[in-house]
């Protein structure tokens, strides 16, 4: 008995043995071919392929990178027959990423002759059939011809519209609402309904004259009724060295109406419906002076205190429950959920503070936070302090302040659409907006064009449902929460959106809302982002919900700077969102270094079947994340990036078997509510993603391939048994470039990642 227990031992061990030589030989097999096509010499480079894929046993998983080898090798040979018959065998393949699919379309363009263009064309401006004047200027009198008229508003312009449209003789061409000025005070918002719509014929475009100028709407006020402060009760309460500075301003003498409450939400709090990635905007004033916002009176002044709640006993306290609209902003738990939360006053027991519910959804701990909008706090040139009851605005002005430039915001959204279509806008530039800038629901076939948002206190630009949306070469910056949310295409029923995020710029954001406001909510089906810049945001660059994405061409950088546990672009929950592929980024000074978790891209809680190849990752990985980093998700392909100065290239969390399948069978988890949602089992998502027929079994089996990694503590951080590597190559250098093309070096050939084209253009 012993002997043959020993025997089978011996031959598992021999086996085993056989089996990791054979997986090295074919590794090496790999690199004499990629040696020789190094080397420029094609033709051994092809033979070799050809041999590998002749004569080595390759995992399906592998298949697919080989033969697209030896067909982009075949191309740059110019042997077309022979790469399009390479191709008609890849498709064929058990196995076919996302991206590898991808890759075969535009190899297939390529051999037909069509050029690869990465960038949107803007529709081009056609002869109008009808052309409306906007103007307030006086001098130009209202016409009444619906063909050729100008008129005082773009409300009255919009009524016409209808009208327009009705005529019998009307020729093909957009209908063109033309801006003349420089600025539009918001005296309401502009709304548009199903009854603006243009049609395919003849499209409604609202723009500005000439085309390259932008045309303000204003949706501040200004305060020029400024008195030094001098009432004696309230002299008290301000600090002693800031009694002689402050100004104040009676809201009511500045004509200033409408601001009948001071609310504040954040991710976790249940004032903004459940704390979910979708949570509203609520309507926040804010100061701003010469385009600067200025800071509410704040303690402490430059950063978080990070005692828990329960154990903050101090006059202070007793202060500000003397003080009206004070609120506390903290991370109350998690340093990933923010939160705004109503002080009531002091409890006359034990000192401590009170707020008033609702509370956040998480709960306190041992807290990061800081109390807002406390006159007694007012202590710094550039802070202001409001009481909405008493109507009055204090602030200590900056050096060479001048009361014709500070700003209230006071009206928003600038513009809303409702089932609104065929509709483009071309050059407005929306500042001082209370809330959000412009809002879009179920809109399709919209374009928005040169577009700026700017000192505002929600989101840049909001569309919920339609299809086929253009956002080109806008900016959006100085937001009191995020840039771009966006909902389009189906991910349910896998339609795509079609819809495109293009050549945009978007930073500096979250100045209220620290969490989950990144600079693009990227939900639905389909949607491409390209070229484009993200910069400067406490959390998330990208928080992408969804299936069939295209993230591709952007630069990152300066993202995670504040928030904990999260990544430049962020995937939470779902199993199902598959197909995405994020390519061709380069991701540079995520997060700060041995302070929070942060990644280049973070898949958290089960994400999977994404593809992450030929992005650059510099500086990218902080505490326990990787450039990559993978809490329990699998079929996910990470394959020829680029990894420099990153603590590690890759981290894994790996769940294991028991609590996937724990996850999967627990009603409250986001992945159970994902997939008793979705008809993953039918045919059409079958075929659509066929890795999903071993959705319920092996977990953490992912796929890292051709990664170069350089100066990393580690590749693989916490690996699991389960990761697959192949070819991957691990550097060291002494040089620690910062700029993407002084990494050109280590590209190479049939890994092309496009440096020179990353960023907007």
């Amino acid at each position: 008995m012993k002997r043959s227990i020993f025997f089978f031992i011996m031959v598992l061990a021999f086996t085993i043995q056989n089996v990791n030589a054979q997986g090295t030989l074919f590794e090496r097999n790999i690199q004499k071919a990629d040696s020789s096509w190094r080397n420029n010499n094609l033709p051994r480079a092809i033979e070799l392929y050809k041999l590998v894929i002749a004569k080595d046993t390759i995992p399906e998983e592998w298949q697919s990178l080989i033969y697209l080898r030896l067909a982009k090798a075949q191309f740059n040979a110019k042997l077309v027959n022979d790469c399009r018959a390479t191709l008609t065998k890849a498709k064929s393949l058990p196995v076919l990423p996302s991206h590898h699919q991808l890759i075969i379309e535009e190899l297939e363009k390529k051999l037909n002759g069509i050029p690869l263009n990465n960038h949107t064309q803007i529709p081009a401006n056609l002869k109008p059939a009808a052309t409306l004047f906007v103007s307030s200027i006086p001098g130009i009198t209202l016409k009444n011809s619906p063909g050729k008229a100008v008129y005082k508003s773009l409300k009255q312009a919009l009524e016409a519209i209808p009208l327009i449209l009705k005529k019998a003789d009307l020729p093909k061409g957009p209908i063109e609402i033309i801006l003349v000025g420089d600025t539009i005070n918001l005296g309401e918002t502009i709304q548009l309904h199903r009854e603006n719509s243009g049609t395919k014929d003849n499209p409604l475009v609202i723009r500005t004259v000439p085309e390259n100028k932008h045309v303000t709407i204003n949706g501040g006020q200004t305060l020029k009724v400024w008195k030094r402060e001098t009432t004696p009760q309230i002299i008290a309460r301000l600090p002693e060295d800031a009694r002689s500075k402050v100004w104040v301003a009676d809201l009511n003498e500045n004509n200033v109406h409408g601001i009948d409450s001071l609310v504040f939400g954040g991710f976790s709090s249940k004032r903004a419906v459940g704390g979910e990635a979708t949570f509203r905007t609520f309507p926040v004033p804010e100061l701003f002076s010469q385009g600067i916002p200025q800071k509410m009176a704040r303690w402490p002044n430059d950063h978080d205190t990070t005692v828990a709640l329960k154990d903050f006993k101090s006059a202070r306290a007793r202060r500000w429950a003397n003080d009206q609209d004070v609120w506390l902003h903290g991370y109350w738990l998690y340093l990933w959920a923010d939160a705004y939360e109503k002080m009531g006053g002091v409890s006359p027991k034990d000192s401590t503070i009170q707020l008033l519910p609702p509370l956040n959804n998480y709960g306190f701990g041992k807290s990061k936070w800081h109390v807002v909008n406390a006159l007694s706090e007012l202590d710094r040139p550039g802070e202001w302090c409001i009481s909405v009851g008493e109507g009055k605005i204090w602030y200590i002005p900056v050096k060479d302040v001048k009361p014709d430039q500070i700003v209230l915001s006071m009206k928003g959204p600038a513009l809303t659409a409702e089932n609104c279509n065929y509709l483009t806008i071309k050059g407005l530039d929306l500042q001082y907006i209370r809330g959000d800038g412009m809002i879009f629901k179920d809109c399709s076939n919209l374009t928005l064009v040169n577009c700026r948002v700017s000192n505002t206190s929600g989101l840049g630009i909001k569309i919920a449902g339609g299809n086929n949306h253009l956002i080109h070469s806008c900016k959006i910056e100085s937001m009191g929460r995020g840039g771009i949310d966006i909902n389009a295409g189906d991910n349910l029923k896998l339609i795509s959106s079609g819809s495109v995020i293009e050549n945009c710029r978007i930073s500096n954001l979250s100045r209220i809302d620290r969490t989950y406001t990144p600079a693009i909510v990227l939900a639905g089906d389909g949607i491409k982002v390209r070229n484009s810049l993200f910069a400067n945001i406490p959390s998330s660059g990208i928080r992408l919900e969804g299936n069939d994405m295209l993230v591709e061409l952007n630069e990152f950088t300066k993202c995670v700077i504040e928030s904990d546990d999260q990544g430049a672009i962020d995937v939470f929950g779902n199993p199902l969102y598959r197909g995405n592929i994020i390519r061709w980024n380069f991701y540079h000074d995520i997060g700060v270094p041995n302070l929070h978790m942060a990644a280049g891209v973070r898949l958290d809680d089960a994400i999977s079947g994404f593809s992450i190849y030929e992005n650059l990752f510099l500086r990218s990985s902080n505490n326990m994340f990787g450039g990559i980093q993978i809490h329990g998700g699998k079929d996910n392909f990470l394959e020829g990036n680029i990894f420099a100065d990153c603590h590690a290239a890759i981290s894994q969390s790996a769940w294991g078997d028991k609590r996937w399948k724990e996850s999967i069978n627990n009603a409250d988890h986001p992945m159970y509510k994902a997939m008793h949602s979705t008809d993953w089992q039918s045919q059409f998502w079958q075929q659509h993603y066929p890795a999903l027929k071993n959705l319920l079994n092996e977990a953490d089996i992912n796929f890292a391939i051709d990664n170069i990694v350089i100066n990393a503590q580690s590749f693989i951080l916490r690996k699991s048994k389960r990761i697959e590597e192949l070819n991957n190559q691990l550097l060291k250098s002494e040089k620690h470039p910062t700029l993407a093309n002084d990494y050109k070096g280590y590209i190479v050939p049939w890994h092309l990642i496009p440096i020179g084209r990353i960023g907007p253009y």
